[in-house]
């Protein structure tokens, strides 16, 4: 079975957003037609999150497993020559089976843009047409007390019987402008359902004039559904791009991966800068965390160093059982590599010799 990562941009004027709604016309729906028409399979595309109705795509990441093996040009050929003109395939890859579209997201980020000039029909699909002024300058101010952790509750339209736990991490927002089109960035690992889109409108607000920039402060320690609060328009929010982090091996019950920000990295004894830019270097000496699957509680660290590859458990009730589903993956991955060494596993009292590593020897 191979699995293949595609990038998709798309105007979402025309589509009921990316989820599968069985009316045929999602991004999602759209996708998994083509693709079956060419599998001749069934075919379950996943991406790496959800659009609404209305809502663009610049670099909308999904995945799809398929029996059929092509090279990834043919594949974006083939697929874009069944797609309608505002949906396009931008990027197809390769991967193995440690990528998930939606588990393995660093941060995504959206753009929100407003034209605060005279209205432009060229722009009308992929920007709100804002015909009062905006104070940009008070908007600015509104945006520091958005950034950071905080409980969202009041701006997002996610039900607290789905979504218990409101409370998410926007990692920046920026606001630039040029040639009258206001663009707020948003950045963070996962946003609610019209988080973006709220927390825009609020700032549009504010821009107004409507309320002082401290009113969010009020808007969010309210921590309710019926506070008052608009949901701006669907046109101005586009899903700019996706990050993702490196796994090395993956299961349902815990993955090796890159350390990412909330990581308590001490036992490395480096700054995250450093660890994440060893990675993209391909550095002799490399870090990476080994956690639980959805709680991403740390259970312990794997080395490589001078082509020795080592698990360090911090956590040994959890962190040993765990070191040894994920072991086959990653001594697979070193045996692609010249000089193949079996992977040692230490606790804080001394070495582990696994079944494993007894085989591999």
């Amino acid at each position: 079975m191979m699995r293949y990562k595609c990038v998709v941009s798309y105007v979402g004027r025309n589509y009921s957003g990316w989820q599968s709604q069985r009316k045929g016309d999602s991004i999602q729906e759209i996708l998994e037609t083509v693709i079956e028409r060419i599998t001749q399979e069934k075919v379950n595309v996943i991406g790496s999150g959800r659009t609404d109705a209305g809502v663009n795509a610049k670099a909308q990441v999904f995945m799809f497993d398929t029996k059929r093996e092509m090279p990834a040009r043919k594949w974006m050929g083939a697929i874009n020559a069944f797609l309608p003109n505002d949906i396009h395939i931008m990027s197809v890859e390769e991967e193995d089976d440690c990528f998930h579209a939606r588990y393995n997201v660093r941060f995504k980020q959206y753009n929100y843009r407003i034209n605060n000039g005279p209205y432009n029909v060229f722009t009308k699909d992929t920007a709100f047409q804002c015909p009062i002024h905006l104070d940009v300058e008070k908007m600015k101010e509104g945006i520091p007390y958005l950034v950071g952790t905080h409980d969202f509750t009041s701006l997002n339209s996610s039900s607290l019987e789905e979504y218990p736990d409101q409370v998410r991490t926007v990692r920046s927002i920026t606001l630039t402008e040029e040639d009258g089109v206001i663009t707020l960035a948003f950045v963070g690992k996962g946003f609610l359902r019209y988080m973006v889109r709220m927390m825009a409108s609020v700032l549009i607000e504010i821009g107004k004039r409507k309320y002082e920039p401290s009113h969010i402060q009020e808007i969010l320690e309210a921590k309710r559904k019926s506070f008052p609060h608009k949901n701006s328009p669907a046109e101005g929010l586009t899903l700019e791009y996706v990050d993702y982090f490196k796994t090395l091996a993956l299961h349902e019950t815990g993955m090796v991966r890159e350390f990412l920000v909330g990581d308590n990295i001490s036992c490395t004894n480096k700054e995250l800068p450093a660890l994440e830019q060893a990675i993209k270097e391909n550095a002799s000496h490399q870090f990476y965390a080994m956690t639980t699957r959805h709680s991403q509680e740390l259970l312990g660290y794997y080395e490589i160093n001078q082509g020795e590859a080592s698990i360090h458990i911090l956590e040994e009730e959890r962190g040993i059982p765990l070191a040894n589903i994920l072991l086959p993956q990653l001594e697979e991955r070193l045996r692609k590599q010249a000089n193949f060494k079996p992977i040692l596993i230490y606790t804080k009292s001394g070495r582990i010799v696994s079944n494993s590593v007894e085989e591999s020897k």
